[in-house]
Parts: C-alpha cells; sequence; structure tokens
C-alpha cells in the first residue's frame, strides 16, 4: 500500500514537472513570437518610409509621361532605387543600386537617395559626372571612422545618372558600374559607366567618373536598370539572364507602348527566373526620348 502511494506521488510530482516545462516552454514561445512581430512590425513600417521616401512610376510619368518604372524587392526592404526630378527643360533622372538588400541595403539606399537630393536640388549641380563626383565625396565623408578592416568601408553604391536637355536635343551621361542604353529599332546606343562605384573600398586614386554627351532621335528609349534583373539565375540551364539577352528583348519591344513595354518585361523576368531565389533587388526604367 505504502509503495502504491510512494508510486502515485512520484507519477503526480512528474506531471506536475512536465506541466511546469511545458509552461515555461510556451512561455518562451508566446515571447519568441512577440518579438518577431515587433520586428515584422518595424520592417512593414520602414517599408512605408521607403515608399514614401522613393520617388515611384506615378512620380516619373508627371515629369516624362511616356515612362515606365517597375521594382521587384529581394526581401521587403530593398536596396535599390530610382530618382527624377526636373529643372527647366531639363530632366535627371537616375537608377541605383546600394550594397546589400533587405535592411542594410534599405539603410544604404536611404543614405544614397539623401545624398543625391542634397547634390542636385541643394547644390543645383545638373551634370551626371560631377554629381556623382560630389555623392562620392559626401559618402567617403560619412564613413571617415571606418577603418580598411571594417565591413563598412565595403559600403557603397553603384549608378547611372542621364541628364535630359530637351532644348539642345542631348544626353549627358555618368554611370558608377552602371550603363545606360539608347534604343531606337535594332540600334542599341551603350553608354558605358565608370569602373568603380559611389564609395566602397578604394584602391585608387581621386575618382574622377567620366561623362558621355551625345544627341539623341527623338522617339528612341533610354533604359537605364540595376543588375538584379540580368544577374537573374534560371531559365533550362539555370543560367543568368545577362546583358545580352536583355539587349534582345528590348531591341524587340522598344517601339512598344510604355505598359505593353513593361508587361514583356516583367514576364520574361518571372519566367526566367522560375521556381528560382530571387539573386537580388531588381529595377528597370524605360523613358521615351
Amino acid at each position: 500500500m505504502e509503495d502504491d502511494l510512494q508510486h502515485e506521488t512520484r507519477i503526480i510530482s512528474e506531471d506536475e514537472k512536465y506541466k511546469s516545462d511545458n509552461t515555461l516552454l510556451f512561455r518562451h514561445y508566446i515571447q519568441g513570437q512577440t518579438r518577431l512581430n515587433e520586428i515584422q512590425e518595424s520592417i512593414r513600417y520602414a517599408q512605408h518610409i521607403q515608399k514614401a521616401l522613393f520617388p515611384d512610376e506615378n512620380n516619373l510619368r508627371n515629369i516624362l509621361s511616356e515612362s515606365f518604372l517597375f521594382a521587384i524587392p529581394k526581401e521587403d526592404l530593398t536596396g535599390d532605387f530610382a530618382w527624377v526630378t526636373r529643372s527647366g527643360h531639363k530632366v535627371i533622372v537616375a537608377v541605383a543600386d546600394c550594397t546589400g538588400h533587405g535592411i542594410p541595403g534599405a539603410m544604404m539606399s536611404i543614405l544614397g537617395l539623401s545624398l543625391l537630393n542634397q547634390v542636385v536640388l541643394e547644390e543645383r549641380c545638373y551634370e551626371p559626372s560631377f554629381i556623382l563626383r560630389r555623392i562620392d565625396e559626401k559618402m567617403k565623408h560619412s564613413f571617415e571612422h571606418s577603418s580598411v578592416s571594417s565591413p563598412l568601408a565595403y559600403d557603397g553604391m553603384d549608378i547611372s545618372v542621364c541628364c535630359i536637355d530637351y532644348s539642345t536635343g542631348k544626353i549627358s551621361f555618368a554611370g558608377a558600374m552602371r550603363p545606360a542604353w539608347i534604343v531606337s529599332g535594332d540600334s542599341i546606343h551603350e553608354l558605358k559607366g565608370s569602373r568603380y562605384p559611389i564609395g566602397g573600398l578604394r584602391l585608387e586614386g581621386p575618382r574622377l567618373y567620366a561623362g558621355t554627351e551625345i544627341e539623341f532621335q527623338p522617339g528612341s528609349m533610354l533604359y537605364l536598370f540595376t543588375d538584379g534583373y540580368t544577374d537573374q539565375f534560371g531559365g533550362l540551364h539555370e543560367k543568368k539572364i545577362s546583358r545580352g539577352r536583355l539587349k534582345k528583348l528590348v531591341q524587340m519591344i522598344n517601339h512598344l507602348p510604355m505598359k505593353e513595354q513593361k508587361e514583356q518585361l516583367l514576364e520574361f523576368f518571372v519566367l526566367w527566373k522560375g521556381a528560382q531565389v530571387q539573386t537580388d533587388d531588381v529595377t528597370l526604367m524605360g523613358v521615351r526620348l
């Protein structure tokens, strides 16, 4: 009888221990979910801030009626951004790709946007090569406290900037690791950017971003894009889309209305990607000149 009572007491004690352990596990689970929800809510709010700060397709069309813009973030937040402004008969457009994606990329993109606003809107600089030089100087100053061994020493931005002057019929261009394409029918004129980014690790002397100025043919298309589109893996052999395939695509569609061009570029990207994980943030802008 006494043994039975001891056995039952031991069972009750073990049950209470299990209940206590389960309660503790449940409490930790609830705390973890609460933290996760707080993080997700913060990310959603940061996403709203990004959308409010970055020009979208409507902003672009208010200045350039025949144009399109699409962005496909890899995560909720993006390191890419597009930018546009008008000053008299000049329109300045830019597409930028900041280091990383997600939260780190988003922080860099806010810095890049702020520096672009300072140089163009406050300093009233409209020459693309000088714009890039000033942004590079300002970004270098922003990270002056970082040592070469710090990860911050590698943070920077790839960007293409164009100034479209409708009074002269000319485009001025400068790029940091990014090109611009002017397409008319089967003809593609590639404006090549400099081989170093804005910011990032510096192994060379003072950076002078080469500028190019050319006349444009009315009705031709200007394309600016980040490398997230061309670097996307997929297709039958799991290869990158590549610049070559994108060139062939815009050669086929550049005569189409803006909406149809955008739809075909998006459809091609989605079909090529298939079930593959998205490689990077994607931004692509098209403007009818």
